[in-house]
C-alpha cells in the first residue's frame, strides 16, 4: 500500500529507495540498476547525468545547491572545471527527458543558486520476480496411492510444464542502433540504397547548403554525392536517384540521375514528393501547387485528390497499391494513413492523427509503417494491417520520423529536436524579442496597431486539442483564448476567431474583451483560411463543400451560409484592401493577382516572381509580400508597375537546423511584425530487431 504525500509516495514496505522504481511522467528510474526507461524502453543516461538525477529524485520539490551537487558528483580531490561540468550534465538529462529549460516540466533551475526536481513522483517496490510452478513432490504423491497415479503425475507434469511456459519471461527484442550522423543537421530525406547497407540521404547545416550524402553504420564519414539544393524523393532497385530541385516554389522539378554518377535528366514540374515503382518502369508523385493536391499513380494518371495536403507516398512491393498520408488542414501535419490502388479505390487505414510524418511498407507487404503521435508532436513508430489494425512497434526518446525499410527489414528512422519559435520587432526596433510560450508557437494574426497578437500551440504544450493565445505588447504573459487553431484577429483587436481542433466545418468567434464566445457555421463549408474584413463585420473566407471545388467565399457574422466570390479562381495568402473593395493573393499557377470583392475578372500583377502575400499598404498603392527561403525577404510591390522593392530580410541569429520562416504578420503602420520559424535538428539511425528479416525461399 502507498500513501502519497505532496506528489510524492511513500512505500512503507520497503525503506531502501535503491531497491524500488520511482515514476514520474513517462519515465521509470531504478536507481539500484542505474537504469532510466521510457514507456518500458531503456535510455541510454550514464556519468554524471544519471547521478544528478538520483540526486534530484532523493529530494524531490527541494531546491538543492550547485555546490551540494558539486561535492555529491565529484570528489574532494578532484580537479575539474566545476561550473561547466555541472551545466553540461544537467543539459544532457534535460536532452535525455525531453525537457528544456525555458518551459521545464522536470528540471527546474533557480538562477546562480541550484537545481529542483518539479515533477510529482511515485515509488514502488522492484518487480516481483515470476514464480516458477514445480510438479508435485514425490513424498505428497505417496500419500494418496492409487492405481491411476501415473496419469495423475503425468497430468501434473504437463499442466507444471504449461504454466511454466505461459509465465516465463517474454524475450524482448534486442535493438541494435547504428548511428548515421554526427553533425549538426536537419535531415530532409533518407532512404537505403539497393544493398540495404548503405544510406543517401539530403540534410543541411543551414539554409542553402542541402547537399546528398552516402554513409554507411561501419564509419562514421559521410561522402557527399553533391547535387547541392535538390532534395532526395527516392531510390530505384536498379540505383537510380529520384531528385526533387527548387529553383521556383511552384515549379519543383522531378529529375533522376545514377547513383554512380552523371547528368540529371528532367522528368516533370510541380512535383514535390515520388517514390519509384519496384521494377522502376514508373513512379507515384506528388503534385503540391494544385488545388486540389493531386497523387498521380502512375505519373499522369490522376488517382487521387484532397482539399488539404498529402505527404510520404509509397509503392507497395506488387506494385498495386501506394499508402500515403493525408493532411486536412493546410500547415498542420495531423492525418491519417490512406492506400489507394491503380483504380483509385482508396481506404482509410488509420485516422485521427494529430502528428503524422513517415511512412513505409514493411518488406512483407502486409503492414504500413508509420511514425505519428495522437496527441501533441512526439510520434513513435506503429505498424497497421491492410484491415486497419494498428499496433506500436517502438517509442524512443522524442520525436521520430520513419524514413525507409529495407527489404531486410532494416529501419531506418531519425529522431528530431524540433520546435517552432517565435519572434518580434516592436515599434521599429531592430532588436528581435523572443515570444515563443510552448513548443510549437505560431503567429496566426496582429491587430491594425500591433498591440494584439494571435498564435496557437500545436505541440506537446497545446495539449490533446492545440490550444490558441493571445499576446498584449504590454503583458508579461500570453493568455489562454481556447483550443483550436488561430484563425483571424479583428482589425481592433477585440475579437479572435478560432477553428475547433477536428472540425473543419464551424468556427468559434472569441470576445477578447468581456462577453460571450459565439460560434458560426459554415453550413457544410470546410474552411481553409478566413480574413475579417476591415469593417469587422464579414469574414473573407477559403475553403469547400462537399464534393465541390475549393473557392473563395464571404459570410456575415450573424450565421448566414457563406456566399461564394464570383470566380473560379482560388486564392492563398489573401489580403484585403482598405477600402475592402479588392482581394490580393496567389493563384494556382503561383501568379500575383487582384480579385474584386464582389468577383470578376483576375488582374494578375506581373512580378516574375512567386510571394507570399502579407498585407496592403497603408495607401493601398502597394503589397507587402514575403519570399519562400532562409533569410526571408520582404519586399514592396507597386500594384502599377509591378516592380518589387526590397524592404527587409528576417532570420533568427542561429539559423543551425531552420527550414521554415512563415508569413510574417504586421502591424498597419509596418513598424511592428512577428514571425514563426521552425528549426529541426535530426539524428538519423538504423535500428535491427524491430522486425523479423524476411524468410528465404
Amino acid at each position: 500500500m502507498y500513501k502519497s504525500v505532496e506528489g510524492s509516495a511513500i512505500c512503507p514496505m520497503h525503506d531502501n529507495r535503491n531497491n524500488g522504481v520511482i515514476r514520474f511522467g513517462a519515465f521509470e528510474f531504478r536507481p539500484g540498476a542505474g537504469e532510466l526507461r521510457k514507456h518500458g524502453i531503456k535510455i541510454r543516461l550514464q556519468g554524471k547525468p544519471l547521478q544528478l538525477l538520483q540526486a534530484l529524485l532523493d529530494r524531490p520539490g527541494e531546491v538543492i545547491a550547485r555546490e551540494e551537487l558539486r561535492d555529491r558528483l565529484w570528489a574532494a580531490d578532484t580537479f575539474v572545471d566545476f561550473e561547466s561540468g555541472l551545466n553540461t550534465a544537467v543539459n544532457r538529462l534535460r536532452l535525455a527527458l525531453g525537457d528544456s529549460a525555458e518551459h521545464p516540466r522536470y528540471i527546474g533551475t533557480l538562477a546562480r543558486s541550484g537545481y529542483q526536481f518539479l515533477a510529482p513522483i511515485s515509488e514502488a517496490p522492484p518487480p516481483v520476480e515470476e514464480a516458477s510452478v514445480a510438479p508435485p513432490a514425490p513424498s505428497e504423491a505417496r500419500q494418496r496411492p492409487s492405481s491411476r497415479w501415473p496419469i495423475g503425475v503425468a497430468a501434473a507434469l504437463v499442466l507444471a510444464l504449461g504454466l511454466q511456459f505461459w509465465l516465463r519471461p517474454r524475450p524482448v527484442p534486442q535493438l541494435a542502433f547504428h548511428e548515421v550522423t554526427f553533425r549538426r543537421l536537419f535531415i530532409q530525406a533518407a532512404r537505403f540504397a539497393p544493398d540495404g547497407e548503405s544510406v543517401i540521404y539530403a540534410a543541411g547545416e543551414q539554409p542553402g547548403n542541402r547537399e546528398l550524402y552516402v554513409a554507411n553504420t561501419l564509419s562514421p564519414e559521410s561522402r557527399p554525392l553533391g547535387f547541392r539544393g535538390a532534395t532526395l524523393a527516392s531510390v530505384s532497385h536498379s540505383g537510380e536517384l529520384a531528385l526533387v530541385t527548387y529553383s521556383d516554389p511552384m515549379q519543383d522539378g522531378l529529375v533522376r540521375v545514377p547513383l554512380n554518377g552523371g547528368a540529371p535528366l528532367p522528368l516533370d514540374r510541380n512535383v514535390c514528393c515520388a517514390d519509384w515503382s519496384p521494377d522502376g518502369a514508373t513512379m507515384a508523385v506528388i503534385r503540391p501547387n494544385m488545388w486540389p493536391t493531386t497523387l498521380e499513380f502512375p505519373r499522369g494518371q490522376k488517382i487521387f485528390q484532397s482539399a488539404g495536403w498529402l505527404s510520404d507516398v509509397r509503392i507497395s512491393a506488387s506494385g498495386k497499391e501506394v499508402a500515403f498520408i493525408e493532411h486536412l488542414i493546410r500547415g498542420d501535419d495531423g492525418g491519417s494513413v490512406m492506400v489507394v490502388d491503380a483504380t483509385g479505390a482508396v481506404r482509410t487505414l488509420s485516422g485521427g492523427w494529430a502528428s503524422a510524418d513517415g511512412l513505409a511498407w514493411a518488406p512483407s507487404g502486409r503492414e504500413v509503417w508509420f511514425t505519428a503521435a495522437r496527441t501533441g508532436a512526439i510520434r513513435s513508430l506503429y505498424a497497421v494491417s491492410l484491415t486497419g489494425k494498428v499496433r506500436l512497434a517502438a517509442s524512443f526518446l522524442g520525436p521520430l520520423t520513419l524514413r525507409d525499410i529495407s527489404r531486410s527489414g532494416r529501419v531506418l528512422i531519425s529522431r528530431e529536436q524540433l520546435r517552432i519559435m517565435m519572434t518580434g520587432i516592436f515599434n521599429g526596433d531592430n532588436k528581435e524579442k523572443d515570444l515563443s510560450w510552448f513548443d510549437f508557437s505560431h503567429a496566426a494574426d496582429i491587430s491594425e496597431d500591433g498591440r494584439v497578437i494571435l498564435f496557437d500551440e500545436t505541440g506537446e504544450g497545446g495539449g490533446a486539442h492545440h490550444a490558441v493565445y493571445i499576446w498584449r505588447s504590454d503583458a508579461a504573459s500570453a493568455m489562454r483564448v481556447g483550443d483550436g487553431y488561430a484563425m483571424a484577429l479583428s482589425p481592433d483587436g477585440s475579437e479572435a476567431v478560432t477553428m475547433p481542433d477536428g472540425d473543419q466545418t464551424r468556427l468559434n468567434l472569441v470576445p477578447l474583451t468581456p462577453g460571450q464566445s459565439r460560434t458560426l457555421s459554415g453550413h457544410g463549408l470546410t474552411y481553409d483560411w478566413v480574413r475579417f474584413f476591415p469593417s469587422g463585420q464579414r469574414l473573407l473566407a477559403g475553403g469547400s463543400f462537399p464534393g465541390g471545388p475549393l473557392r473563395v467565399f464571404i459570410q456575415a457574422l450573424d450565421g448566414r451560409k457563406p456566399v461564394p466570390v464570383n470566380t473560379s479562381a482560388y486564392l492563398e495568402h489573401p489580403a484585403i484592401s482598405p477600402d475592402g473593395t479588392l482581394i490580393a493573393g496567389v493563384d494556382a499557377e503561383g501568379r500575383l493577382v487582384l480579385l474584386p470583392a464582389t468577383g470578376g475578372d483576375l488582374k494578375v500583377i506581373a512580378t516574375g516572381f512567386t510571394a507570399r502575400v502579407l498585407r496592403w499598404s497603408k495607401s493601398g498603392k502597394a503589397l507587402l509580400a514575403q519570399t519562400d527561403g532562409v533569410p526571408a525577404k520582404l519586399l514592396r510591390v507597386d500594384l502599377a508597375t509591378g516592380k518589387a522593392t526590397p524592404w527587409k530580410e528576417i532570420a533568427p541569429s542561429d539559423l543551425a537546423g531552420v527550414n521554415t520562416i512563415w508569413p510574417v504578420v504586421l502591424s498597419a503602420d509596418e513598424r511592428t511584425m512577428v514571425y514563426s520559424f521552425r528549426r529541426n535538428l535530426s539524428e538519423l539511425f538504423v535500428v535491427d530487431g524491430l522486425m523479423p528479416a524476411p524468410a528465404r525461399h
